[in-house]
């Protein structure tokens, strides 16, 4: 199995420093060229937590069947971004899972069977597979609120 992230997610880790984390939990992460090219350009805007994202992903081309899927899809699908479709494609053709919290795509995820994990099944896995304890998870929690601006609702769930 492998772990494709869109940007969502690795940016809320690398606003706070923490990709060690999602390291420790899925040891490798991929992206697809979509995402590396947003990521590129937010580093080219100034956003230096970038340089640990980039740095702790690797790659991962689309092959000729998912890139062709990818184009069809990318018609049909106009309120899904680029990467995030990509990762999908990666995820669908290679039994992966795909870590994104843009509603859109979990959606597209749920109806085409793609495991996915958001903000909070991440949480859920920290806590479940002992990465980080109760007190680490909630001042993680509270970081990513504050420097991403915003609100992880109903996140104490991830401790039952």
């Amino acid at each position: 199995m492998i772990v494709v992230s869109d940007s969502d997610i690795l940016s809320m880790f690398g606003k706070v420093g923490a990709v060690q984390h999602l390291k420790r939990l899925f040891e490798e992460i991929y992206i697809p060229p979509a995402v590396y090219e947003e990521l590129r350009r937010a580093k080219e805007i100034g956003f230096d937590f970038v340089d640990e994202l980039i740095d702790n992903v690797r790659i991962m081309n689309l092959n000729e069947d998912e890139y062709s899927e990818f184009v069809r899809l990318m018609e049909d699908e106009d309120y899904l971004h680029s990467g995030e479709l990509q990762g999908i494609m990666l995820c669908k053709h290679r039994n992966g899972v795909l870590l994104t919290n843009d509603r859109r795509a979990k959606n597209f995820c749920k109806r085409n069977n793609i495991v996915y994990f958001d903000i909070k099944g991440v949480l859920r896995a920290f806590y479940k597979k002992n990465v980080l304890e109760r007190g680490e998870i909630r001042d993680l929690v509270e970081a990513i609120e504050e420097k991403d601006n915003t609100r992880i609702k109903g996140f104490e769930a991830v401790f039952e």
